[in-house]
């Protein structure tokens, strides 16, 4: 049976606890938006695909920084991409740490 988006959204918590792997994941988060107005600004999908690369890559290497978290959070994305959002949006809305209200 999956989980229930509370579920999802706890856990997705839990996977950035440790503080630089929560910041860093922002800022990646962040990095992987720009491309939405780098593209219009530029008009060149490589540099759009570019910086979401970037963006990528900086979200995956916050997870090394609390380890065993990168696979689930992959995973995590790929199955519920629109609670993903969500989520993502509650843990940047609701601040840095494990001091963050779940709600």
């Amino acid at each position: 049976m999956d989980a229930t988006y509370d579920e999802f959204r706890d856990a997705l918590f839990a996977r950035h606890e440790n503080r630089l792997t929560d910041v860093l994941s922002t800022v990646g988060d962040a990095i992987v938006l720009a491309p939405i107005p780098v593209g219009l600004a530029t008009r060149s999908v490589r540099a759009a695909g570019a910086i979401f690369v970037v963006g990528a890559g900086v979200i995956l290497a916050a997870h090394l920084f609390q380890p065993g978290t990168m696979k689930d959070e992959v995973a995590a994305v790929f199955r519920h991409p629109i609670w993903a959002l969500r989520a993502e949006t509650a843990r940047v809305r609701n601040g840095f740490g494990p001091h963050r209200d779940s709600n």
